[in-house]
Order: structure tokens, then C-alpha cells, then sequence
């Protein structure tokens, strides 16, 4: 691991201590990330019809307020038999994780197709109206009950492609190797490499 200094520093534009925690797994090393809790208190609202429009939005009010380079992220579970549902309403499904997923299996029980993907988009805001944003995409099913007690939001009911297990079955190392947010930071830490 390089030094503190040799790193950028970044500001993750996100409240959600799962996702912080998943990104630093996967770009710790070449980055030093810097929570948006450590340093203001307050919550970003999610107003954009995609995920590009949420991620830029929230990337560009972080930078404004702090002058920190930004990295912020939406994500949302595509769902084919759905229409894409819920799609960039994912985290607004709901009133929670549980009550989110009990909804998304009811409107699931008549259907036979379960295809879905995960898909994130990251947008890394490092000066006054200049960014990079970097998609991640991992395509599965719907599983027909909850499996799993690892992870957050959908892991327990969506099974990667080439998996028999649930993301939160398989547990953190499987899923920050194979998920949507490990793709998309997998090119961000490239973009990253190819500045240096």
C-alpha cells in the first residue's frame, strides 16, 4: 500500500456506512477516503430520473460545499419482469430493507421471468464543473424467498449470474470482486492509474 500522501484524497458523498465500507475495500488502496459523516451532517436528496443524474448531483453539492474532490454513487436493482422497477427508486421502495424486499417479491409471485441486474454509476467530481462518471453492471435473479444474513438493501433475494447463492449467502469478499459497485470503481481505480 502507497503512502497517505501519494493517494488522493477523496470525500465519499454518501451516509450509508454499508456502502463506505464496500468502497473502501475495494479502492482503499489507492485512495484516502474521507467520510461525509466526519465532516457535515446532512442528507443528500436523490431527486433524478437516472442513476447518472442522482450520482452527478450529489457529487457536485459535495464539492460546492466542501472543495473536495467527490466521489458519489447511485445504485438500483433493475428488475426485467418489472419494467426495470424499482430501478432509481430503489432505496424509496420501501420503508426499509425488509419491507422493500416483502414488496418486490409480492410483485414478483405471479411472474416466471426473475431476471435483474444491479447497476451502479459513480461520478468523480474533482474540480469546478469537471468530472468522470464510471457505470458498473452484474446481471442475475430474483431468488424466491430471502437467503443469507450478510450484506444490505437486496442481497438476500438477488443471485448473481453464475452463482447459486444470494449476494448475501456469498458474503462481502464474493461480492466486492463481482457487484455492480466493484465494476464501476474497478474502472475508477484505473482512471485513477492512468493519471498518475
Amino acid at each position: 500500500m502507497r503512502k497517505d500522501s501519494t493517494r488522493p484524497h477523496i470525500l465519499l458523498a454518501t451516509r450509508n456506512q454499508h456502502k463506505v465500507a464496500e468502497i473502501e475495500k475495494i479502492v482503499g488502496d489507492v485512495v484516502v477516503v474521507h467520510k461525509l459523516d466526519d465532516l457535515i451532517n446532512i442528507n443528500i436528496p436523490e431527486c433524478g430520473r437516472t442513476l447518472l443524474e442522482n450520482s452527478l448531483a450529489k457529487a457536485a453539492f459535495v464539492f460546492q460545499l466542501r472543495g473536495q474532490a467527490t466521489l458519489a454513487d447511485d445504485s438500483g436493482l433493475f428488475v426485467d419482469a418489472l419494467d426495470g422497477e424499482p430501478g432509481v427508486f430503489s432505496a424509496r421502495y420501501g420503508r426499509d430493507d425488509e419491507n422493500r424486499i416483502e414488496r418486490l417479491l409480492k410483485n414478483l409471485a405471479d411472474k416466471k421471468n426473475r431476471k435483474a441486474s444491479f447497476r451502479a454509476v459513480f461520478v468523480y467530481y474533482f474540480a469546478h464543473g469537471r468530472y468522470e462518471a464510471f457505470e458498473g453492471k452484474c446481471a442475475g435473479e430474483i431468488s424466491l424467498v430471502p437467503k443469507g444474513r450478510q450484506g444490505f438493501g437486496y442481497d438476500p433475494i438477488f443471485v448473481p449470474d453464475g452463482y447459486k447463492k444470494t449476494f448475501a449467502e456469498l458474503g462481502p469478499a464474493t461480492k466486492n470482486r463481482i457487484s455492480h459497485r466493484a465494476r464501476a470503481l474497478e474502472k475508477f481505480r484505473k482512471y485513477l492509474e492512468q493519471q498518475r
